[in-house]
């Protein structure tokens, strides 16, 4: 049977409420790390009032995570065969969470095991954790998954869900029997009842293990959850009844909220055999679901947009990196001691700029994309289509290249100060400068010393990208040639500096990195004819300003004593992070520009673009 017209259409509201389901996770893990219960590493700050605070999100989150994740599987079923829906649910899931047991997860896993069980640091410590982990012993516990137990069930779902589409009319019928069933307040009783039953029939006896084959009480609440999703997607009659009971569900889920949390510190929350409890939890569960789907549905299913479609592609990358990235932050931030506040804002940060900013590499990356749960450019074979590669180039091709090394080259140099950190127990980030992370006293001087030597390389061959840009958008032959001879000065400079390790005297040579200060201005200078690039200008202009105050300030020139030696790190942590990270943004800007060019302007056109183009 052919599916209702309405699933052929796209819901926004849908591709909404995950991302934002998606950020919400995000900031449950950070919170994790400030909470009572067991979690991979802590904060030196933990409170008790965090019990209360996760349920928030904790009683559906994740149900309405699995609810659309079957929506989204529905819309895949339209012009495909069960075959193809299960080859690309495979091409999809599988490479990311291959790559993730391997690659993401051992890594917090380490992390885990320094800041618990007292595993050494360093190559070697972590050289000796991977062999322990995929070792014949560690195999034989199973390959630990960590958060990514989330793809090994959508995974297990997606199979269900697609041997039931298999069986003809019976979504279809599972569907209208949902529609009528679910009629008028039935909407909110029913489900409740049924999450009510094995909230308090199963939970006690199993729990949520996320082992598969041993998480029945899981089951019964996610498989329930994506099947009625796939079933759902369209059922006008059922969402138009899920929009007009938004507002109900919503006072029903306000209210519920409360009561749960007094019933998780209350002595007698258990009293009358634990019914109310459950009752409570799965009012709340079901309700606050409604809402969100009644709201998202009457409000978001026509609203579209860049930001939507960014963040729709980012949101499965982001959900593979942030665990790591936040395990990594907390094990590096946790020892400035910071206040709580100040910390966790810290974190949301890291966790949210650094998952980007891996988003942001690897999308360019046609080889990983596979990896990180991304489709191929274009949609071709992974992992190469030579037919593809025997294309004809775009215009720029190889300066957009090259302005991709200047977006990978800050990402590579912050990472590996990550890791040389993670590498020197006892670093003092507050007192210890940077260079000491290749220095003597470091137990893995490679890491830091490697790292920037490879990132000064980049920032050359960037410059030179650069250069060419200005010269492709200008015509400005002097400011290219300048540009790039400053950047190839600096890269030179940084490269250089680690054949000397501190304390050599020769290392000051990395004093010509300095010379990217005044890179912004020169490319300001470059790119001074073209009007259609605002806001690159403003940001140049704003980069320059905070370099310019910070060195003011790190020279004591004003406000003496404001650096000193008990703060100092953190005042060249910021000025590292200013000084290069404005590098992968401006590549990245001009990048963008230079693809629009190529694409939008004939072979024919000269290369200066007309300034009204829109930036």
């Amino acid at each position: 049977m052919n599916p209702p017209a309405s699933t052929t259409q796209r819901r926004y509201d849908l591709d909404w409420i995950r991302v934002g389901a998606f950020g919400l996770l995000i900031l449950y893990h950070v919170g994790l790390v400030y909470g009572v219960y067991d979690w991979h590493v802590h904060s030196a700050h933990t409170f008790e009032w965090m019990r209360e605070a996760i349920l928030i999100t904790n009683p559906w989150r994740l149900t309405l995570l699995f609810l659309v994740s079957g929506a989204a599987l529905r819309f895949m079923t339209l012009r495909r065969t069960p075959r193809q829906v299960a080859r690309a649910r495979f091409e999809r899931l599988v490479p990311p969470l291959l790559f993730g047991a391997v690659v993401l997860v051992p890594i917090q896993a380490w992390i885990e095991a320094m800041d618990k069980g007292g595993w050494p640091g360093g190559v070697a410590g972590y050289v000796a954790w991977m062999g322990r982990e995929f070792g014949p012993s560690g195999l034989a516990d199973g390959v630990p998954v960590n958060h990514l137990w989330f793809i090994v069930y959508i995974a297990a779902y997606s199979i269900v869900a697609i041997l039931l589409w298999r069986r003809a009319g019976l979504i279809e019928g599972l569907g209208r029997g949902l529609e009528r069933a679910l009629r008028g307040p039935w909407l909110l009783v029913l489900p409740i009842l049924y999450l009510f039953a094995i909230r308090y029939s199963l939970f006690p006896t199993f729990g949520i293990t996320n082992v598969l084959h041993w998480d029945w009480y899981n089951h019964a609440l996610s498989l329930a959850a994506f099947v009625f999703g796939f079933a759902i997607v369209g059922r006008e009659d059922l969402w138009r009844t899920i929009e007009r009971y938004r507002w109900i569900a919503a006072g029903l889920a306000v209210t519920a909220l409360p009561i749960m949390m007094i019933q998780v510190w209350h002595p007698g929350a258990r009293a009358f055999w634990d019914v109310p409890r459950a009752l409570v939890y799965a009012i709340d569960q079901w309700a606050t679901i409604v809402a969100i789907l009644g709201f998202g549905s009457k409000h978001l299913r026509d609203h579209s947009g860049p930001v939507l479609t960014y963040l729709t592609q980012a949101t499965f990358p982001l959900y593979l990196a942030h665990q790591t990235v936040l395990v990594a932050a907390v094990w590096i931030i946790r020892p400035a001691a910071l206040p709580a506040g100040l910390e966790a804002l810290a974190l949301v940060a890291v966790t949210f700029l650094g998952s980007l900013a891996i988003y942001e590499v690897v999308r360019r990356i046609p080889a990983i994309r596979p990896l990180w749960g991304l489709k191929p450019l274009d949609d071709r074979p992974w992992p190469l289509d030579l037919k593809a590669l025997l294309k004809p180039k775009l215009r720029y091709h190889r300066r957009r290249r090259l302005l991709g090394v200047g977006v990978a080259a800050p990402l590579l140099a912050l990472t590996v100060v990550a890791v040389a950190i993670l590498a020197y127990p006892g670093f003092n980030n507050a007192t210890q400068y940077l260079s000491e992370l290749g220095g003597a006293k470091a137990q893995a001087p490679i890491i830091f010393n490697g790292g920037v030597f490879v990132a000064g390389i980049m920032a050359g061959l960037a410059g030179v990208g650069f250069g060419l840009a200005i010269y492709a958008l200008t015509g400005a032959r002097v400011a290219g040639w300048v540009v790039a001879v400053v950047f190839v000065l600096a890269g030179g400079g940084m490269s250089a500096s680690t054949l000397w390790p501190w304390p050599d005297p020769r290392h000051m040579v990395i004093n010509l990195a300095l010379g990217i200060q005044l890179a912004p201005l020169l490319l300001l200078w470059g790119l001074a004819k073209r009007r259609d690039m605002p806001r690159l200008k403003v940001f140049l202009i704003a980069t320059f300003v905070v370099m310019a105050v910070l060195t003011v300030l790190t020279k004591h020139l004003v406000l003496p004593g404001t650096v000193n030696d008990a703060n100092v790190g953190w005042w060249e942590r910021l000025y590292a992070l200013v000084l290069v990270c404005w590098v992968g943004v401006a590549a990245w800007v001009l990048d963008r520009k230079l693809l629009s060019v190529a694409t939008e302007s004939p072979p024919h056109r000269p290369t200066v673009a007309p300034f009204d183009v829109p930036a």
